[in-house]
């Protein structure tokens, strides 16, 4: 029997954006721009004579038709990936794809990775930051570090440690010669907050710090607010303010002797978690870099 099938590049332009509900990302997840998606959508859209989203602006929503024939389309498509995963995977042993946040990456990660390279120097790391979680299911990703609360459901991830905000200053703001630092003491009232990407995450702010702190008034201090900690790290090194640091970067090589905690309570965070994906449990390269990581989390 003949098959009737579109174009495999509209089908897969179809599913990323569809299960993504963005054409960005899928855009983003196939590697080729925005109008090429929409242009392989309204090509599928005109051969099958079937409208398959509803467009408003930049936001996409699946139609009826879209949401029938999206779970058969997807699983189509695994089970390509999967006919020839195990062709791919014979050439990619010593290849390791990670996913995790800037941040993780930026203080915790980097600063170890000479220690892992020379224990592992075969092993090529090709590590992918984003504040968005990764598709696990239909990206090249064999290991993940999230973060963000532990699932209520039974999970086979494996939790690394829980980060906690910590208030911090830079030293040339501070005029007393003292150990036990108080925000106070601090001669520019300005503070630094980071404003959280995924908005429905319980972001650490100062507002949040002096309502547990209960020992100065906080609508005295004048704010200004970055979207990265790498960002919000810069301007506390200039000493434009004090900053609420995650124990990443406070513990990290980059926290210097020019930097002083304060007095004051500890803002409780998320946590880091470790998922190793179908395609990295068929690796040795994953199997050592998790021995390591947790070796040195431990």
């Amino acid at each position: 029997m003949k098959r009737r099938l579109p174009s495999l590049n509209a089908i897969r332009a179809f599913e990323s954006a569809a299960r993504l509900s963005s054409i960005t990302d899928a855009a983003d997840e196939l590697s080729v721009t925005p109008t090429a998606i929409s242009h392989q959508i309204r090509h599928l859209e005109n051969l099958i004579d079937i409208k398959l989203f509803e467009r408003s602006g930049r936001k996409i929503k699946l139609t009826a038709q879209g949401q029938k024939i999206l779970p058969m389309v997807t699983k189509g498509m695994d089970y390509l990936a999967f006919a020839f995963e195990e062709v791919y995977g014979g050439f990619d042993e010593n290849n390791l794809s990670i996913s995790t946040t800037r941040e993780f990456a930026l203080y915790w990660l980097q600063p170890r990775l000479d220690e892992f390279y020379a224990e592992n120097p075969k092993i090529v790391l090709n590590i992918h930051t984003s504040e968005k979680c990764a598709d696990l299911e239909h990206n090249e990703i064999d290991i993940a570090i999230r973060y963000g609360a532990i699932p209520d459901e039974e999970s086979d991830s494996t939790v690394l440690f829980q980060e906690h905000y910590i208030p911090v200053a830079n030293k040339k703001n501070i005029t007393q010669k003292k150990l036990n630092i108080k925000i106070s003491d601090l001669t520019k009232k300005r503070l630094i907050d980071v404003l959280w990407e995924k908005t429905e995450m319980n972001a650490p702010t100062w507002e949040k710090w002096f309502n547990q702190c209960e020992t100065e008034d906080y609508s005295s201090y004048h704010l200004m607010a970055f979207d990265a900690y790498n960002l919000a790290f810069d301007a506390l090194r200039r000493g434009h303010g004090a900053a609420l640091l995650s124990s990443t970067i406070v513990s990290s090589e980059e926290f210097s002797d020019d930097f002083v905690q304060l007095e004051g309570p500890k803002l409780p965070g998320y946590y880091y978690r470790l998922i190793t994906t179908r395609q990295g449990k068929k690796k040795l390269s994953a199997t050592r870099f998790t021995q390591w990581l947790l070796s040195k989390i431990n």
